[in-house]
């Protein structure tokens, strides 16, 4: 079992931590004290579950949950102080799995964490699309080119899905932005752009001259027909 405590305080962190591993003692618990270094580690290392605090450093906790939500569906629980029942509801409409006040029984975190985990969800993508000598295996982080397989990470992945299952479309960058975190974000297009140099060195036989992903300069990407 994985599991990414995404916390600004280390010795919550380390508590937790603590609990897990008697309870689980083949658990691997991952942390991160920064929002951003949460999202980078859901995508990364594809953690069973996450326990989430909304009052981080850097990014607002609900801002994370948006974000994971575009491309994961890994169960959420959020640990917060807060107890007011408007930020409960808008956690679950962020599509939280579950809620825990602060400061919370150990008992009751293992049962939440194991009733979640029960409901975990797969990701809904029709991996049967294909694109000439490109198809899907299992997720969308496993691609084959001519049966070669290749190690994508989630945003590449769910990147890729999105122009192999829309072929002959130009798809805007404003589109995959929300597609990917959930909304248009600031240097959405610069992003999008480094993921998808790294898409063409793994795929394309010369990525200073694509043939399998175009660019449409000030628009967004396609996959010819």
């Amino acid at each position: 079992m994985k599991l990414l405590i995404i916390e600004d305080d280390p010795q919550i962190i380390d508590a937790i931590s603590s609990v897990l591993k008697i309870v689980w003692s083949n658990i691997r618990v991952l942390s991160s004290t920064s929002g951003k270094g949460g999202i980078e580690l859901v995508e990364s290392q594809n953690p069973d579950a996450v326990l989430l605090d909304l009052g981080l450093p850097d990014i607002d906790g609900f801002d994370v949950l948006r974000q994971i939500r575009a491309f994961s569906l890994v169960p959420i629980i959020i640990i917060t102080v807060c107890e007011d029942e408007n930020i409960l509801v808008k956690a679950f409409e962020l599509d939280a799995n579950d809620y825990l006040v602060k400061p919370f029984r150990q008992l009751e975190l293992i049962a939440r964490l194991k009733a979640s985990m029960k409901k975990r969800r797969f990701m809904e993508e029709d991996l049967s699309v294909t694109y000439a000598n490109i198809h899907f295996g299992r997720t969308v982080q496993e691609v084959y080119v001519n049966n070669k397989r290749l190690f994508l990470t989630q945003t590449e992945g769910r990147l890729l899905y999105q122009l192999v299952s829309k072929v002959g479309k130009v798809i805007t960058v404003t589109e995959l932005s929300e597609v990917l975190w959930g909304d248009y974000i600031p240097g959405a297009s610069d992003n999008i752009k480094n993921y998808i140099c790294r898409l063409r060195r793994k795929m394309e036989e010369d990525p200073a001259n694509p043939k399998i992903i175009l660019n449409h300069h000030g628009i967004g990407y396609s996959i010819p027909v």
